[in-house]
């Protein structure tokens, strides 16, 4: 009783347009997970999506939170979708595609002439040269299988195994999806060039994320080089993973699209910031001057002020535009009493000498862990594989032998005029053996 009720459950959902469906309406879910912005703040949402102005007349923050279209893929019903869906491929392999592959591999006669002739290309020739047709079958890998005076022979079986292939990626496909968004994470950090750091600040993260804290980081040096006409070219940070007991596990320098991979976590290079400089003062004293960066219309620049006379409060102001060196001094009215670079000294009001050592500066790395990424690559490599395997064609050939002639016929489910081709040259092969 059980087995018949899976059994009854499982074509059910291993229907053809069931599985369409749910692919249509995950579809469209993950299209709406395009135009609602996924994972912010709640304050984010009632800003932009207030009850006094809802989008499209009816979408408020509170429709947005109920149903949870903040977090669509990790919402319970989302998973739900995805797992009907799969169910439904799974179905499918097991009671459609994998029954009728076995189908494909059974010996199939004809026992009337009628039906081999009805077939998509049938020629006659003479008797007497039924093996001689087995033999060129099975030099153009052709199985052949023979049941006294009837034949069959196929080829590219293979070809029907490209369907559950294609299931099977797109099963591997929705469980390191799922997988990555409960387990995974993705943290965002900002390091000073020289410390020390653990994964804290956290952007995104499953319920069933690890955050490791055992393992820290280190930014050993940051850089940046520059183009012919002094334009950004490329950021490195030379990193350094640490253990638990601070030994060094591994190390790497990495820039943009070269990141440091270790276990399950990814280190990307991501952005880069100054924030302060190193002076050594008249009294031979270094100080550190913290800078703070200002953005204006799209373009960046950093800005300090030191106190150079406390008796009479004077102050200077430091500008710096980039870390190719160039540092730009100004009095407290705005006028620009000079310009120096790293390692030199300048001279400023009252023969004060004050020389610039060198930036601090501080890299930002984007750390990401994606448990399921692994099963993603191989659903992916699935996918190639059965597209390379959907091009292998399943012909089948039928011999039937009669009083007069050898009826043969054969079809094929797609190049037809190769097969075509094929067949007659079988037959040619064959019939050159007669005297």
């Amino acid at each position: 009783m059980g087995n018949n009720y899976i059994t009854k459950v499982a074509k059910k959902l291993a229907n053809l347009q069931l599985a369409i469906s749910f692919l249509f309406i995950i579809g469209i879910i993950i299209a709406i997970g395009t135009i609602i912005e996924q994972d912010q703040s709640l304050s984010f949402y009632k800003e932009n999506y207030p009850e006094n102005n809802p989008m499209f007349g009816f979408l408020t923050w509170k429709i947005i939170t109920f149903l949870n279209l903040d977090q669509i893929y990790t919402a319970w019903w989302f998973l739900v979708l995805l797992l009907l869906f799969a169910s439904s491929l799974i179905a499918c392999t097991f009671t459609t595609q994998i029954p009728s592959i076995k189908t494909f591999k059974l010996w199939k006669f004809y026992n009337r002439p009628e039906r081999v002739k009805k077939l998509n290309i049938s020629e006659s020739i003479n008797n007497g040269l039924f093996n001689t047709l087995a033999y060129q079958c099975n030099d153009n890998r052709y199985h052949f299988f023979r049941q006294q005076k009837k034949g069959y022979a196929y080829s590219g079986l293979l070809g029907r195994v490209a369907p559950a292939i294609v299931h099977a990626s797109i099963v591997f496909l929705l469980l390191g999806s799922t997988l990555g968004s409960f387990s995974g994470f993705t943290a965002q950090e900002i390091v000073p060039r020289g410390e020390i750091s653990h994964i804290q600040n956290l952007t995104k993260f499953g319920n069933f994320s690890y955050i490791p804290q055992k393992t820290s980081f280190r930014v050993n040096d940051f850089w940046i080089t520059y183009t012919k006409d002094l334009k950004t070219d490329q950021f490195y940070s030379d990193l350094s993973l640490l253990s638990e007991d601070g030994k060094e596990i591994k190390r790497k320098t990495i820039f943009v699209n070269e990141p440091l991979i270790f276990n399950d976590m990814v280190f990307y290079q991501t952005d880069w910031d100054i924030v302060g400089m190193k002076l050594r003062l008249p009294t031979q004293e270094v100080f550190q001057l913290p800078l703070k960066k200002i953005t204006k219309g799209g373009r960046k620049f950093w800005f300090g002020s030191l106190t150079i006379d406390k008796s009479n409060d004077k102050k200077i102001s430091i500008l710096v535009n980039d870390l190719k060196g160039k540092i730009s001094i100004y009095d407290s009215k705005g006028i620009l009493l000079g310009e120096s670079l790293i390692g030199n000294s300048v001279t400023i009001e009252n023969n004060v000498s004050v020389q610039f050592i060198e930036f601090l500066t501080s890299t930002g790395l984007q750390i990401k862990s994606d448990p399921g990424i692994q099963t993603v690559y191989l659903a992916f490599l699935l996918l190639m594989l059965s597209i390379y395997v959907s091009f292998f064609t399943y012909s089948q050939i039928w011999l039937l032998e009669t009083r007069a002639k050898i009826v043969v016929g054969g079809k094929s489910n797609r190049a037809v005029l190769f097969f075509q081709q094929e067949f007659r040259k079988i037959l040619k092969r064959a019939e050159k053996v007669l005297p």
